[in-house]
């Protein structure tokens, strides 16, 4: 019985992937960038962890480094695309009002003016189950028709699958990616299918089951190299201008996450804003220096 079961295991998920694959081959997918262009990373952990690295980021700049082109990362652990993580009621049960949340996204999106955006959600939806399918396909669109008003290019990213015993996960999360391709597509944005890429799936690419290593957002820079047809490097990533360029990057994106996430964000933007004032003038304090480290990585990617 138990092997019966996990045969109809094995077959459901291969009825999930194969679709999934054969999506992404049939798509013409191809990442343009100019000169002056604001890329901002929107998304749930996925994208916040990537700012201990700096790869995804570095191997973009890499690309181009004649181009003025500054990145922002507004990942945010837990988020979903109706903002929950974002709520700024910590007194409020559970993450607070999501519409809170979505319309804080949205002022931080509107403040940095991107150009281009890649979006990666989808994870902490999938656990809303089957029930939740309908609403993140309203709360994704919804989102879209934001992104669509202020950006030029917009690049949608399918989660990981689980590396877990469980099947049922991945499952569930083929589910939500599936979402996430159709909708992309047919709304004309480039979407890049993680789920469906069992290089990802790889013990060194794990540091542990749900979350990438530092190897693994190196193997998710290549598969954006060939998803969206980068052009190649014009540093070489193992070269010690381009380790220099990486670190320069982690580097500013610390101190911009400091900028636009206080660790006393309860003052700056919470409900205790009233009590401390002066504490809403500190994230400002940190632009000069984020723009010292913006010069450090122009200076690096000079020949």
């Amino acid at each position: 019985m138990q092997h019966l079961h996990a045969f109809v295991t094995l077959c459901a998920w291969v009825l999930y992937i194969a679709p999934l694959a054969a999506q992404e081959t049939n798509a013409a997918e191809t990442l343009s960038m100019r000169d002056g262009d604001r890329v901002v990373f929107l998304g749930n952990t996925f994208f916040e962890r990537a700012l201990d690295y700096g790869h995804l980021e570095t191997s973009l700049t890499l690309r181009w480094p004649e181009k003025k082109i500054t990145f922002r990362n507004l990942g945010w652990d837990g988020d979903t695309v109706y903002g929950h993580s974002r709520a700024g009621g910590r007194r409020r049960q559970l993450f607070g009002d999501a519409e809170e949340g979505f319309q804080r996204m949205m002022k931080h999106l509107n403040s940095e003016k991107p150009s281009v955006v890649f979006v990666a959600y989808g994870f902490n939806e999938s656990f809303d189950g089957i029930q939740g399918l309908a609403s993140f396909q309203k709360g994704l669109n919804r989102l879209l028709d934001r992104l669509e008003n202020l950006s030029r290019q917009i690049v949608l990213i399918t989660p990981p699958a689980v590396v877990v015993h469980d099947n049922s996960l991945n499952l569930m999360l083929g589910r939500y990616a599936e979402i996430l391709l159709e909708t992309g597509r047919s709304r004309g944005h480039l979407v890049v299918d993680l789920f469906g890429d069992e290089a990802l799936n790889a013990p060194a690419c794990r540091e542990n089951g749900l979350h990438l290593s530092a190897a693994g957002y190196q193997k998710v820079a290549e598969i954006w190299v060939q998803k969206l047809k980068l052009p190649p490097v014009r540093i070489d990533l193992n070269n010690s201008r381009a380790d220099k360029v990486r670190q320069a990057i982690i580097k500013k994106n610390t101190l911009y996450f400091h900028r636009w996430r206080p660790r006393n964000d309860a003052f700056v933007f919470g409900e205790r804003r009233d009590e401390q004032k002066i504490a809403q003038k500190e994230p400002l304090q940190f632009e000069p220096y984020i723009e010292q480290q913006e010069q450090r990585i122009r200076k690096f990617l000079k020949p």
